[in-house]
């Protein structure tokens, strides 16, 4: 059995990070084309640099999953909050923006146990809730959240004119 680790991430997993967002997003373009593209050259100094803040930010973290020793996923958590007015209730939520596992190491549940730690993250810093947005298309995770008991709040649809 391999030895499973979820951690936060620290300034040491900065190269790991940035060739996981590299994978994160070719896998994106290849399920929507349509609506995302492959930059000429990526820029790996401006991803560090986002990287880096979201580390040093007390109201964000990046999670980390190492197999044997080796960072194969990571989850992105930011702490938000809707402000209550007269239409609306306000609730502290964590937001996950990002979440991946390398394609190598899908289907052994490690998904669900960063899944899990996003949400304890969140649920120490008193949320409500977690939410995200995802992209919809045949080999995208909708699947693996439903299955995590995620369900719609809000949905964005669109037509082609």
């Amino acid at each position: 059995m391999h030895e499973i680790i979820v951690r936060q991430a620290d300034k040491r997993d900065l190269d790991a990070l940035c060739r996981l967002y590299l994978e994160f997003h070719e896998f994106h373009v290849r399920g929507i084309p349509a609506r995302l593209r492959r930059p000429v050259g990526y820029d790996n100094d401006e991803l560090c640099t986002r990287i880096e803040k979201v580390i040093g930010s007390s109201d964000s973290v990046i999670l980390v999953i190492e197999a044997d020793s080796r960072v194969v996923g990571f989850a992105e958590v930011y702490m938000k909050q809707d402000e209550a007015n007269q239409y609306r209730i306000s609730y502290r939520y964590g937001h996950l923006q990002s979440m991946m596992v390398s394609e190598g190491h899908r289907k052994r549940k490690l998904g669900r146990q960063l899944l899990e730690a996003a949400e304890q993250w969140a649920k120490e810093r008193n949320a409500d809730e977690m939410r995200l947005d995802i992209w919809e298309f045949k080999e995208g995770p909708l699947r693996f959240y439903k299955k995590s008991g995620y369900q719609t709040l809000r949905r964005m649809l669109m037509r082609k004119l």
